[in-house]
């Protein structure tokens, strides 16, 4: 049985207001009077990476909505997760933190106190925030209910992708996830049975699909699926392949879902007033270096993710932004948007005055991203990984450094997108400079040591069982 939901009925008399006009239902009246803020929609995709979405130029149609949103709104080409692992993806997401200070830097550990979430700060702006989440990753165990008044995580047998009682060998010990049309379903129910009218809202919903198992229903996986006489190429193996239509499969799936929940604002009349921000916590391998899934390293194709962002009468439509942002930047961003007060505890900065203004962002702007620390040698799906990765991001380079195998990658991505070519040995006052300037991020960044969630034997094995803990 699921746990039966929590929502704390909201009960704060603050109304979110600002002292300018944002021009929503203002009609042609010249009233000075504050004017609310619009409503905050925040959808998180998990495991999808940029590249396989129709609208980030992907060659199979997996992502006309969000093509459609995108058409709408602004577009960021070369948007990046702060890590390439669930949870510490979503704590830095909506704190504005590295994973290294707040941390939470693998599933299954706690969000304790010092870094603030957003729903926090929104809450004690007057806003209703609601959660709706569907994976036992980001179980409100793990901390990242805090802020929320309305936060859903119970999941049933029977509307997740786990049918069995057992997988890999590992007891389920019940639902592991809810499906992505379920989860429209509960956005929706909360939009129209538990929503104040009287007061903004911030509603976060998250859709697990496109992680791994990839097993899309019909019809996008008959859609998807490509003749099994249809050789391989070269780079494409039997297996490879099966996986990867799959993949593109639940992304297609995940994405109608998305386009449902927009329609369904539109018609209850509430797309004009809101400000939608999709993205991703994370990609996937697909055979890329070696592995199929994610969390074992920082390339591209694990942490190059979507970021689009749709304001109605605000954000200009159709704009495509091509500089480097992380996903850091959101919470400096959204104050910025939202007029709220700016705060001075984040790593990332806003892309307001881009997104407004069409100001320019730095080419050159270092990202930063982390792979998860493993507290002993393993090999992890025929990978060997120990210790931790950081990798920057700076211009056309990129730099990867481990903390205790003694990794040392660097890539010039103009001419080698793939990163199949280290040029470390070629370049040594180069790795020399991003070596400092990983010690210097360290230092500037550490902060709270990570500390083990209680969580039982059998929550433990779910994770470890896909490639959650240690």
């Amino acid at each position: 049985m699921g746990r039966v939901q929590r929502s704390i009925c909201g009960c704060l008399a603050a109304s979110w207001v600002v002292a300018v006009v944002v021009g929503f239902g203002c009609g042609e009246g010249k009233s000075s009077a504050p004017a609310r803020l619009p409503n905050l929609l925040v959808v998180t995709l998990d495991t999808v990476r940029a590249d396989h979405l129709s609208a980030y130029g992907y060659a199979r149609d997996t992502s006309p909505q969000l093509a459609k949103l995108a058409a709408e709104g602004v577009r960021f080409d070369l948007s990046f997760s702060a890590a390439s692992t669930t949870l510490p993806s979503h704590v830095s997401l909506f704190t504005g933190v590295a994973p290294i200070t707040h941390g939470v830097v693998k599933n299954g550990l706690h969000l304790d106190g010092g870094a603030t979430t957003l729903a926090e700060r929104l809450r004690a702006a007057g806003a209703q925030t609601a959660a709706i989440v569907s994976s036992f990753v980001l179980d409100r165990r793990f901390g990242l209910d805090r802020g929320f008044d309305h936060y859903e995580d119970d999941f049933t047998k029977e509307g997740s992708s786990y049918q069995a009682d057992t997988w890999r060998g590992f007891e389920t010990g019940g639902a592991f996830d809810r499906r992505a049309n379920l989860t429209t379903d509960r956005a929706i129910r909360w939009l129209d049975e538990q929503r104040d009218a009287r007061r903004p809202f911030f509603l976060w919903v998250h859709y697990f699909d496109p992680h791994d198992p990839y097993v899309p229903p019909e019809p996008w996986k008959s859609r998807f699926a490509r003749p099994a006489d249809e050789a391989p190429s070269l780079l494409d193996t039997l297996t490879k392949r099966t996986a990867v239509d799959a993949y593109d499969g639940e992304i297609a799936f995940t994405d109608d879902e998305v386009g449902r929940l927009l329609a369904h604002l539109a018609a209850r009349g509430l797309d004009r007033d809101t400000l939608v921000v999709v993205t991703s916590d994370h990609g996937e391998g697909l055979g890329q270096h070696g592995v199929i899934g994610h969390a074992v390293n920082v390339y591209e194709e694990a942490v190059h993710v979507p970021l689009v962002l749709r304001w109605p009468g605000r954000l200009a439509p159709g704009r495509v932004i091509a500089e480097p942002v992380e996903s850091v930047d959101l919470v400096p961003t959204l104050l910025e948007l939202l007029a709220l007060p700016a705060t001075k505890d984040v790593r990332g900065r806003s892309l307001a005055g881009a997104l407004l203004r069409g100001e320019p962002l730095d080419p050159d702007h270092a990202v930063v991203t982390h792979r998860r620390p493993y507290d002993k040698p393993i090999d992890e799906g025929g990978i060997h990984v120990y210790g931790e990765l950081f990798g920057v991001r700076r211009g056309s380079w990129k730099w990867i450094e481990g903390t205790l195998d003694g990794t040392r990658e660097l890539y010039d991505l103009a001419t080698d997108p793939r990163e199949s070519l280290n040029l470390a040995a070629r370049q040594p006052e180069r790795v020399a400079a991003f070596s400092r300037e990983v010690a210097e991020f360290r230092a500037a960044h550490a902060g709270a040591a990570p500390a083990d969630t209680k969580i039982d034997a059998g929550d433990r094995e779910r994770l470890r069982a896909l490639g959650y803990a240690d």
